[in-house]
């Protein structure tokens, strides 16, 4: 004999029917109320125009309090490097020091325009999650510029080679690069290789690739008034 035992349904009252719905509600309000402080308080929103003493009088970038201030809110770096303009104390850097900027709190990219005041663009703008700057006997003598983008070799080595017009790299050693590049990826280590140094744009640029055994590229560029 088989007994079947039927365990009654519990009824919910129709208000259990809603709670998703109402869940749902507060968490887009809460977002919506959220996103309105955030905009309110600047976020998203471009930086004002800076003021004499946030910039200098060249509209490049000041690194005194106040420049450093602005530099965190427009996320923008401009350093002019023609006529050996890079004197570090009138531009509010220590005469001898390392000044880093960055990571951005918010993991937000910077953008540093330099200009060297050489031939064709004089310089380049390049998209970085950080910058350093290194100052010796009142000059700035090197920027460390390592960019957002992570790419694999062919495509870091790519565009190597539409920078090497800019700056004047020789690419000569692309050839044995190939080589080298085989060996470590069957030896399963990292590899790095660099391009320059260069003065074309009329300050001294390289950039270095460091490749990890995957073959993904963290390129790193070097803006060097110290070699002139």
């Amino acid at each position: 004999m088989v007994t079947t035992t039927t365990t009654p349904k519990r009824k919910h009252g129709r208000w259990f029917s809603w709670l998703p719905a109402i869940i749902l509600s507060v968490v887009i309000l809460a977002s919506l109320i959220v996103g309105f402080i955030l905009v309110r308080g600047g976020l998203g929103a471009p930086a004002p125009a800076p003021t004499l003493g946030q910039v200098s009088d060249l509209n490049w970038s000041s690194f005194t309090e106040d420049g450093l201030d602005y530099i965190q809110r427009s996320r923008e770096i401009r350093i002019d490097f023609s006529d050996h303009a890079e004197d570090a104390v009138a531009l509010g850097l220590p005469a001898n020091g390392t000044t880093v900027i960055g990571p951005h709190p918010e993991g937000l990219e910077y953008k540093f325009t330099f200009n060297g005041g050489g031939e064709g663009f004089g310089g380049d703008k390049l998209i970085v999650s950080q910058l350093t700057i290194t100052t010796d006997d009142g000059l700035i003598t090197e920027v460390v510029a390592p960019i957002v983008d992570v790419e694999n070799f062919r495509t870091t080595l790519t565009g190597f080679g539409k920078q090497a017009e800019l700056f004047g790299w020789d690419m000569s050693f692309v050839d044995a690069l190939y080589d080298r590049v085989g060996q470590a990826t069957q030896d399963g280590v990292g590899y790095e290789f660099t391009a320059g140094p260069a003065d074309l744009v009329g300050v001294p640029v390289s950039a270095t690739a460091q490749c990890d055994v995957g073959g993904f590229c963290l390129v790193t560029y070097f803006v060097s008034p110290g070699l002139r």
